[in-house]
């Protein structure tokens, strides 16, 4: 059986949960603490002992979503998954957690686009990247040392890869209700593996 989250990780998801719905509603900027607190059942002092900003808030979502990733990855190499199966199940997981996530897009670029601007935010952005590609590089040095891909450096083909699922999320914020965001992004992710995978 599962260990029972704590009451902490309780209210840090219920704040995020809320934070979400008031973000979805406003937009990042426009939306303000108090209004995250009353969506949340909360004092206004309860939520800052939890969050400090709307930017920690996100902090967490960011957080939480590529630890949930992270997870995934770590079970399948265990498994002994290969490369290719390793990458395309993070594609689809990827995939899913983003649908879910759906109504969340536009304020996830809203944030983005802070972290021009504010050092803190960037900070954030930067982070999520690194650790991004810092875990999937040894899954596609794997597949260079095993014949599987062709050589190249490995943090290369993380970016390309990277940069196929990010290309796919704006190309889906232009006309989120349209296009059809995981045939998209399931297509281009296949066609560059199968690219980058060393013919028999």
């Amino acid at each position: 059986m599962s260990p029972r989250p704590s009451v902490k990780e309780e209210r840090s998801q219920q704040i995020v949960e809320a934070a979400l719905k008031v973000f979805a509603e406003q937009g990042f900027h426009q939306a303000t603490m108090d209004e995250i607190a009353e969506e949340a059942g909360l004092s206004k002092g309860a939520l800052y002992w939890y969050f400090k900003g709307k930017d920690k808030i996100i902090s967490t979502l960011l957080q939480w979503f590529f630890e949930r990733e992270y997870s995934k990855m770590d079970e399948w190499v265990k498994a002994g998954a290969s490369p290719r199966e390793i990458l395309d199940r993070t594609t689809q997981q990827v995939i899913e957690d983003l649908l879910s996530l759906k109504m969340f897009m536009p304020v996830l670029f809203e944030f983005i686009s802070l972290s021009f601007r504010n050092q803190s935010v960037g900070k954030v952005v930067r982070e999520s990247m690194y650790g991004f590609i810092d875990k999937l590089t040894p899954v596609f040095q794997d597949g260079i040392d095993s014949g599987v891909f062709i050589k190249e450096d490995a943090r290369d083909l993380v970016f390309a890869y990277g940069a196929l699922i990010e290309g796919s999320i704006l190309v889906w914020s232009y006309d989120i209700n349209t296009i059809d965001f995981a045939q998209m992004t399931q297509k281009s992710v296949g066609l560059y593996l199968d690219g980058i995978t060393k013919k028999a």
